[in-house]
């Protein structure tokens, strides 16, 4: 009898488990969906909200979610996405009780908007001209260019001074954290050479580039300080108003003459948001 009443408690015990077991589960998964899918949406905005309704839903079903089970919406003028899903989780022993199924809901949402600093940039800073989107523009002029901002070009000296580090910045982008509102120093002189070496490298990293389209370059995007001004005499104090991204054309070098070209893009990466000036470069968080 004793052994009757126990193994009969045991299975009651083992069925319960097995049922919060399931929907703890399930809770996971269904949270694991919704993250990926607005982490997809969100690379779609501001500029295509269709893209990123469908690229949420393209995600939610690719982590088992059904299209009728996730609910996607848009706000602060298609920069904010939020993402819902609920499904039904399966009973057992709670069934015998009447719960023949359960609930569970999940939900996430990320905000994109003007980026508040960053790693990675390069050595230069552009003053902001209202650029439109895929302009030219010349990231580094020097003293062949027209205009001579008292023995500045545009180079800027972050996290030391000199050709080997303003060199070593071009090619792999500052490795410190710059921020709106910080003020560098700039890199006086015309830093021909390093500006050709620098260049070049990040050229022959993106190869040819058989078979990628233009965005897909990571080594020719580069992200740019926005600066209050360039016009400053020798070495001294610029601020960052903001970040924007340029798609390296190439640089013009002959002799003592390097210009570094590039194409202003729109640009999205993983970081914090700002609420001032939309500069082109935007940064995506979750914020649920």
């Amino acid at each position: 009898m004793l052994v009757a009443v126990g193994m009969t408690a045991f299975l009651a015990l083992l069925g319960l488990v097995i049922d919060l077991g399931q929907i703890y589960l399930e809770q996971v998964r269904l949270s694991r969906a919704v993250d990926a899918a607005v982490l997809a949406g969100v690379q779609e905005l501001p500029g295509q909200p269709s893209q990123a309704v469908a690229k949420a839903y393209e995600y939610g079903q690719a982590n088992n979610v059904a299209a009728e089970q996730i609910q996607v919406t848009l706000g602060n003028a298609n920069h904010l996405i939020n993402v819902r899903a609920e499904k039904k989780v399966k009973l057992y022993l709670l069934s015998l009780f009447g719960y023949l199924d359960h609930n569970v809901a999940a939900e996430a949402a990320a905000e994109v908007g003007a980026v508040a600093g960053c790693s990675g940039v390069i050595p230069v800073g552009v003053p902001w001209q209202d650029f439109e989107l895929g302009q030219t523009v010349i990231l580094k002029m020097d003293a062949h260019s027209g205009q001579n901002f008292q023995g500045n070009f545009g180079a800027l000296a972050l996290g030391g001074s000199g050709a080997n580090n303003y060199r070593s910045n071009l090619k792999y982008g500052y490795q410190g954290v710059l921020r709106i509102g910080d003020r560098v120093y700039t890199e006086p002189g015309n830093m021909a050479g390093p500006t050709r070496d620098g260049v070049r490298y990040r050229l022959d990293q993106a190869g040819d580039g058989s078979g990628l389209k233009w965005y897909e370059h990571d080594a020719r995007i580069a992200i740019v300080p926005v600066v209050d001004s360039i016009d400053v005499k020798g070495r001294d104090l610029v601020t960052i108003v903001g970040f924007a991204a340029f798609y390296l054309e190439d640089v013009e070098a002959q002799g003592n003459q390097a210009t570094i070209k590039g194409r202003f893009i729109r640009h999205l990466i993983d970081g914090d948001i700002a609420a001032g000036q939309d500069y082109g470069l935007l940064a995506y968080q979750l914020i649920k």
